[in-house]
């Protein structure tokens, strides 16, 4: 059996646009948000050590700017 492939999201802290995502040091997808696999450990704003709060996500096969 092949195993199915995870679907990575791309998350984003703001509730439109991607103003927080702009000055964050985590390396951002097309869209401008963060690809979920790729969140820098030193990001206060979405590294899950410091519990943050996602308020927008979309999976990376159905990103808009793709």
């Amino acid at each position: 059996m092949t195993p199915t492939p995870l679907t990575v999201h791309h998350i984003g802290r703001s509730w439109t646009g991607h103003e927080i995502e702009d000055n964050c040091p985590c390396p951002k997808a097309p869209c401008g948000l963060v690809p979920q696999d790729q969140v820098t450990e030193t990001c206060r704003e979405h590294h899950w050590s410091t519990a943050p709060t996602i308020r927008q996500s979309h999976p990376a096969t159905h990103c808009p700017a793709a």
